[in-house]
């Protein structure tokens, strides 16, 4: 049976457990909205005319 050779510290053991559950960043796309390009992740770029401007501001879309 396999036995560590030393401890391992909180730091390494946590940092080793944490490793696969990265996220990565949402994919971003360019959608045209009333007259003017704004980038925006996938998932939202379907919700997009269905979103009044309150909820845009919301979310972290400015219209210029």
């Amino acid at each position: 049976m396999a036995v560590p050779k030393r401890r391992m510290s909180r730091m390494k053991r946590d940092q080793r457990r944490a490793n696969h559950d990265k996220i990565s960043a949402p994919t971003l796309v360019e959608v045209q909205h009333n007259g003017q390009t704004i980038v925006v992740p996938r998932r939202i770029a379907k919700a997009l005319p269905y979103l009044t401007d309150r909820e845009l501001e919301k979310l972290g879309i400015e219209l210029g």
